[in-house]
């Protein structure tokens, strides 16, 4: 079984993801598990296979404890990982080839809290990666592309799982953002040069900072354009998996 935790800012295509890429792996006869983590979210665009819904009611949850949307949402994850062990018992008894995690639409709530961690260790079988989702309109601009790479490396640095980039949303953007953003990964220079043409005075230097310490750890990471809409990229994305979790070659240094 490999396992695939699917992570990224809210609305950045974490959910449309991971049913595409589902159907487009059952399309090629691999088999999938389907796991929604988020007790939150009203509607899926796929039929999750384990679904924490059904242990939490997070509208009760908010209503009864006169908490926020997100201090509800905080409550109703730490149900869940008090009854890990039964989440896990039902996933790993599942045979698969493809286990994918559907992670909460709060990326920080997830990330940044000990309960993101009990998921990812006790969640799945085997070897396990986790995709982090770029959306190309927000980082076709340097400073948020710099932000980005920064958000990757801690949340790697959270989890210590490999990481693979996902660039998301191909279709809905013009190619020139597409091959900025690519561009941008694939040279350190040629990001300075655009930030400190495209910034300013604080910002300037800050965004050139970041990105020369973090370059090292989010260079290692593969980014890979994909859409959910047409697939394109799923080919590649299931080549670079299948590499990860099958050999390990893609481990930060």
């Amino acid at each position: 079984m490999y396992t695939i935790f699917i992570t990224g800012t809210a609305g950045s295509g974490k959910s449309t993801l991971a049913g595409a890429f589902s159907d487009w792996l059952r399309s090629q006869e691999q088999s999938t598990l389907l796991v929604n983590l988020d007790p939150a979210v009203l509607t899926l665009p796929y039929e999750p296979d384990v679904d924490v819904r059904e242990m939490v009611d997070y509208e009760r949850v908010m209503t009864t404890r006169r908490l926020g949307p997100n201090a509800a949402l905080i409550a109703t994850l730490r149900e869940v990982a008090r009854h890990i062990e039964e989440v896990a018992d039902e996933v790993n008894s599942h045979e698969v080839d493809f286990l994918i995690v559907d992670t909460p639409g709060q990326l920080e709530l997830f990330a940044y809290r000990k309960e993101g961690r009990i998921f990812t260790k006790y969640i799945g079988e085997g070897r396990k990666v986790m995709l982090f989702l770029l959306d190309p309109m927000f980082c076709a601009v340097t400073r948020n592309f710099v932000a980005s790479m920064f958000l990757a490396s801690s949340i790697y640095l959270t989890f210590q799982l490999p990481m693979i980039q996902i660039l998301n949303k191909i279709d809905a953007v013009p190619k020139k953002y597409i091959d900025r953003i690519e561009r941008w990964s694939e040279s350190l220079e040629s990001l300075i040069v655009d930030i400190e043409n495209r910034s300013k005075n604080v910002l300037m230097h800050l965004s050139r900072e970041i990105a020369q310490s973090v370059y090292d750890i989010v260079s290692n990471m593969p980014i890979v354009p994909v859409s959910s809409i047409t697939m394109e990229g799923f080919a590649e994305l299931h080549a670079i998996l299948t590499r990860v979790v099958g050999e390990g070659e893609i481990e930060l240094r």
